[in-house]
């Protein structure tokens, strides 16, 4: 099994995304409510995965925290969810309001999202409901919002050097091909960035 894909984030597709490992992309699943968390385009990224093998296909489903794909397993035990459907509830519902709606046993709810019939709904409440309940998903959507904003300060400081590097005559692309070569930790100013930047050059 591949516990999870570290690299480069190159795509966003209608359903899923592709990580770059060493020249290797690596198409994996991944729920459209979450596309909103991703990292910038060429950003480092780990997607921590599940992987699902038939005689003719093997599939990769991706989460941004153990928590998340725990979550995805969890609705793989109930019988009638394969791997395609639950990524589809995860998808609709997101992972917050799915997990809301199973510790409420609100099964109509869950039935809402295309090709989930009301006995699958319910399935999913009552043989999942105490799972789901002792588990701290509040804490998890918190930090899911935490590393979201950060995404969004590291990116803007990102553009900022950007635009920096063009003034000083680097193409766009170049720039952007360079500053995703660097370690970034986010506590950086923008002038610092920029210095690293310019020294990787040198």
């Amino acid at each position: 099994m591949i516990s999870y894909v570290s690299g480069k984030l190159k795509e966003v597709l209608q359903d899923s995304i592709v990580v770059e490992t060493n020249g290797v992309g690596f198409g994996i699943f991944f729920p459209a409510s979450n596309f909103k968390n991703l990292p910038a385009i060429d950003d480092g990224i780990k997607v921590f995965t599940y992987t699902n093998v038939k005689e003719d296909e093997l599939s990769l489903y991706g989460f941004l925290t153990r928590e998340d794909r725990e979550m995805f397993l969890k609705l793989l035990t109930v019988n009638g969810v394969g791997p395609k459907g639950a990524l589809n509830i995860i998808s609709t519902l997101g992972f917050s309001t799915l997990m809301k709606a199973i510790a409420s046993e609100d099964s109509k709810l869950i039935s809402s999202v295309q090709g989930i019939g009301a006995k699958t709904a319910s399935k999913i409440c009552i043989e999942l409901g105490d799972k789901v309940r002792k588990m701290n998903f509040e804490g998890k959507v918190d930090i899911i919002k935490q590393n979201n904003t950060e995404n969004q300060k590291l990116n803007a400081l990102k553009d900022e050097v950007v635009e920096a590097m063009v003034k000083l005559g680097f193409k766009e692309n170049k720039a952007r091909e360079i500053l995703s070569t660097l370690d970034i930790s986010g506590d950086e100013s923008s002038s610092d960035i920029l210095k690293m930047a310019l020294k990787s050059k040198l």
